[in-house]
């Protein structure tokens, strides 16, 4: 075994998604408040003399190397630091992908993360500051600087309007993903094409937080599947609050208890991808060292 760099990268929960009638550039004016979950991918990497990567082999979800946003994250670090280290790169991916859960975003803002350490502890370079690598984040994606904080946050505009936020932290979640990507891109643009723009539902709230998705009525159309999904979480007993996440695929229920997920299977079966567990904040400490066993991988 050998000893690497270890960093966690969260998945990030939308508790709720309004997007206004603005545009910019294309974009969507945004509101959302966000948390983030103990499921997470684990980055591992040490220096060598050329870029590798490798996935574990174990994993249900693997990454394309064409879309590998870990390595547009050292690209985006050096183009910035002229730092030209090279590196062996381990990914332990558990985060779906193209779900709704910011898997790609949370990689990439973990990897950031980690470079910025090991940068600063070289006594040769300037020191870099958080704001740079939150610069670095928003030019590879409107989600990435929230994934460089990881906390419980209140999200506005265009994705660079960031406040703290504490949520409530007594409770489980339950991330349901039936097993099929959603494009972001496609569900935006069938949300710009649709004259009903606020999808109509019970009201739904979890302590004093609105449970709501712009997106639903989008998501839904291009994939029916969801309404399925939600209509189980409902009759899940003692359900405190239920919705999707982001763009889409993927649901979530909020219970108090994990005795209220006991019987899940009455519910789901093994086509989808189930995780329940708690929400956590991270910080930006969270490198640590850790032996890779290799047969993994």
């Amino acid at each position: 075994m050998s000893i690497y760099y270890k960093i966690s990268a969260p998945a990030k929960l939308n508790l709720n998604l309004f997007v206004k009638d603005k545009f910019l550039d294309g974009l969507h004016f945004l509101e959302s408040d966000i948390c983030f979950l103990e499921l997470i991918d684990n980055i591992y990497l040490k220096f060598s003399k050329n870029d590798t990567f490798c996935q574990n082999k174990n994993n249900l979800f693997m990454v394309n190397p064409k879309k590998n946003l870990i390595f547009k994250a050292i690209k985006k670090f050096r183009s910035h630091t002229s730092w030209d280290q090279k590196f062996e790169i381990y990914l332990d991916k558990n985060i779906p992908i193209g779900a709704g859960l910011g898997g790609g975003s949370a990689d990439a803002a973990a990897t950031l993360v980690l470079l910025r350490k090991l940068f600063n502890k070289n006594k040769n370079h300037n020191k870099i500051p958080i704001s740079k690598i939150f610069q670095m984040g928003s030019e590879l994606g409107s989600d990435v600087p929230s994934c460089i904080l990881s906390k419980d946050l209140k999200l506005s505009g265009y994705g660079k309007e960031i406040k703290r936020k504490n949520f409530p932290n007594n409770y489980y979640f339950l991330i349901v993903y039936p097993n099929f990507e959603l494009s972001t891109k496609s569900v935006f643009q069938h949300y710009s094409n649709i004259k009903n723009f606020n999808h109509k539902s019970n009201k739904i709230s979890f302590e004093n937080i609105n449970i709501y998705n712009s997106l639903l009525s989008s998501a839904t159309s291009l994939a029916p599947k969801i309404k399925d999904v939600l209509n189980k979480l409902k009759k899940i007993p003692n359900i405190v609050a239920y919705g999707m996440t982001g763009s889409g695929s993927t649901c979530f229920g909020i219970v108090k208890s994990l005795e209220d997920l006991t019987n899940l299977s009455k519910f789901f079966n093994n086509k989808y991808f189930i995780w329940y567990g708690q929400k956590a904040d991270y910080n930006l400490n969270r490198v640590c060292y850790s032996k890779l066993l290799e047969n993994k991988f």
